[in-house]
């Protein structure tokens, strides 16, 4: 990046909490089995399968669209999508030396798919909608060979390519009324095309499975019809299909072929299948037989996310299965199969057969990875405690342990955005703001396992709840919304005749000074004062016991943080002019300015417990850590793909987290030691 700090140490990163989902077939088992590989925002994650050791391949200058590895493993691709009107690139990586190889460079707007020549000779890539070409690439000169369009024109969009495990001169690709077998005559530097004759049936193809080194060499499509159609490899025709009748539902969105001829399935909503085409003995059909199917129960089924990926390890004792939702799940096959099949119950008065069901138990299945799939709004530490965090996206709040760096708590709020948080000193009561207009505040249950609602309070402001904070002894929250008001609200307790809490929320004051949304909202240590950032180009500080404004600062920006330092007495801001402000709290004057990005807005901004330091974060999508009294850069952070939203200093100052747009939450370690 341009205005990256030159001869500024880097900042060490401890672990990342991300994954993006919604990549099809973007979830990898690297062929040597120690290596999942995933996408996450314009980056490529490698991450070690035991020691969850990763590494960032990072070159992108937009996010992943699809990633694929050679037969061998030595080699990675990836593509891109870029804005319109520009090139989207695939880049080769060299997996072993964690290093770019080549930039390829033809596709307009987006990559839509990309895969290997079983040999490792070249490397055929397909565009999106605005492309519409698929291109066969040398991997030895890194240049390519030739390319064509990739559908007629009668046809729609071509989602997928896979090419042929035997052959280096032959690939498949599908989509929208399209599915052709392509072969490639390198001397003539051409590609010929010879579409499936399908005869009346009409499908959409999301996913090729090859298995045309198999005795009788064929290939399988899942569609977006919820069947598995196999097409002969020697004649080019369509030849089975299944299931007729119940299909899978919202589609079949990934597909996995075993060693014994079994299907893994991955279906659009949710469901794990396990699967098989066979031949009725008596008359030569083919039947398609689903064996075990799986869905996570935790999950209602309004909200069951589609399988994207389902990757194997090895020759298949495990698989991993990458879910929309950004979940990583893990399957130990042998426990999986031996959990479910077909299960025939017969009538103890007749002995006959009556019904078949498959098994959904949840036998060899263990949820690996859980990571936001949207923009994370806000991050926030227990006070005095680096062992939790809570964080927010949309409709839902995470608590998330440190230690394992795994999500412990989900509370789900549909339909709805939670834009902040923050928790009592006492750590029982997390305050969350809503884009409804509601604050609603959670306590942990007994158990442990899930976040209780105590209360809901509507109409807290017009526009949406943008921020919110409380005193340190929790009865009281100071609130920011979108049309602008500051509120204060007084919070009593009181307990019912079952001996349960009753939590009544008060309006105190309403505060209208403020011309657009309120960003951000600093109560004191000794909640004798609080400040308030907004996009009006102001940030207030206001008496918290007289209810009134205190003092004003005023600048050409929109407010987008605040911080006070540690004896409460200077204010420092950031926002869309870039610049890190410094002001008195007694009377709003400007101390001094920095520069704190050169390339887009500073987003967050927090300070370190000793107050020696100062960490932001915004669009240029580092960390930097400040030293608050000389205003130097001495420490910056580059791995986030995206935007930051939010930063923040754990209690004990061993670590810094960083959450973005891309849903990613970056867990650096903090580089000097804490001054007691």
């Amino acid at each position: 990046m341009t205005d990256t700090p030159i001869d500024v140490p880097r900042l060490e990163l401890d672990s990342i909490i991300g994954f993006n989902g919604d990549v099809n077939a973007g979830l990898k088992v690297h062929p040597g089995r120690e290596h999942l590989i995933y996408p996450l925002g314009n980056t490529v994650i490698i991450e070690h399968v035991t020691t969850k050791e990763f590494s960032q391949l990072s070159g992108h200058t937009n996010n992943v669209s699809c990633i694929a590895v050679s037969p061998s493993g030595n080699y990675l691709a990836s593509g891109q999508v870029t804005h319109m009107g520009f090139k989207a690139n695939v880049i080769i990586w060299d997996f072993h030396r964690k290093q770019q190889i080549a930039t390829l460079s033809l596709h307009k707007v987006k990559v839509q798919d990309l895969a290997f020549s079983p040999n490792e000779k070249y490397l055929v890539t397909l565009g999106g909608q605005d492309d519409g070409s698929v291109v066969v690439w040398d991997l030895a000169s890194k240049e390519a060979i030739c390319g064509n369009q990739a559908q007629v024109e009668s046809a729609g969009v071509t989602y997928c390519v896979a090419y042929s495990n035997v052959s280096d001169d032959v690939f498949v690709t599908g989509g929208d009324g399209t599915l052709r077998v392509w072969e490639l005559d390198v001397g003539n530097r051409k590609i010929k095309a010879t579409n499936v004759v399908m005869g009346q049936l009409k499908r959409v193809v999301k996913c090729i499975q090859m298995a045309d080194h198999m005795a009788e060499p064929f290939f399988f499509c899942g569609t977006t019809t919820g069947d598995i159609i196999g097409i002969n490899m020697r004649t080019r025709l369509f030849q089975v299909q299944g299931p007729k009748k119940e299909l899978f539902s919202k589609g079949v969105t990934s597909l996995a072929l075993l060693k014994s001829g079994d299907f893994l399935v991955g279906a659009g909503d949710g469901e794990v299948a396990l699967a098989k085409f066979y031949k009725k003995q008596d008359k030569g059909e083919v039947l398609f037989e689903k064996k075990r199917s799986w869905k996570d129960k935790n999950l209602s089924n309004l909200s069951s996310p589609a399988i994207t990926s389902v990757a194997l390890r090895g020759d298949g004792h495990q698989f991993y299965v990458g879910a929309a939702n950004s979940q990583i799940y893990r399957f130990n096959y042998a426990e999986y199969v031996s959990g479910g099949g077909d299960q025939k119950q017969i009538n103890k008065k007749t002995g006959l057969k009556i019904e078949k069901k498959t098994q959904t138990d949840d036998k060899g299945v263990e949820l690996v990875k859980t990571c936001h799939s949207k923009a994370v709004k806000d991050v926030v530490f227990p006070f005095g405690f680096s062992n939790l965090i809570v964080t927010c996206q949309e409709e839902e709040i995470r608590v998330w342990n440190m230690s394992t760096k795994k999500e412990i708590l989900r509370h789900v709020v549909a339909n709805k955005t939670c834009n902040a948080v923050c928790i009592t000193r006492d750590g029982k009561t997390i305050f969350s703001a809503w884009d409804d207009g509601i604050i609603r505040g959670y306590g942990f249950s007994k158990d442990g396992k899930s976040l209780k609602q105590k209360f809901e309070r509507g109409e807290a402001h017009s526009k949406g709840v943008t921020a919110i904070s409380c005193t340190s002894d929790g009865n009281r929250i100071v609130s920011g919304g979108g049309e602008g008001q500051v509120r204060i609200w007084d919070i009593t307790r009181s307990m019912n005749a079952k001996g349960e809490d009753v939590y009544i929320i008060k309006l105190a004051e309403t505060m209208m000074e403020h011309k657009g949304t309120v960003s951000d909202v600093k109560v004191t240590n000794g909640d004798l004062e609080c400040a308030t950032a907004s996009n009006d180009g102001t940030c207030i500080i206001w008496d918290l016991q007289n209810k009134r404004r205190k003092g004003i600062v005023f600048a050409n920006t929109l407010f987008k943080c605040l911080t006070y330092d540690a004896k409460e007495v200077q204010l420092v801001t950031s926002g869309t002019d870039r610049k890190i402000g410094f002001w008195e709290t007694h009377g709003g004057e400007r101390i001094r300015d920095l520069d704190g990005s050169s390339s887009g807005s500073v987003n967050a901004i927090d300070l370190s417990p000793d107050g020696r330091f100062l960490v932001t974060g915004g669009d240029d999508r580092m960390i930097k850590v400040w030293t608050y009294q000389e205003g130097e850069v001495v420490a910056v952070g580059i791995g986030h793909s995206d935007s930051v939203i939010k930063v923040k200093i754990c209690p004990n100052q061993n670590l810094i987290v960083s959450v973005s747009e891309d849903g990613a939450i970056l867990i650096w370690k903090f580089p000097f030691t804490p001054r007691c």
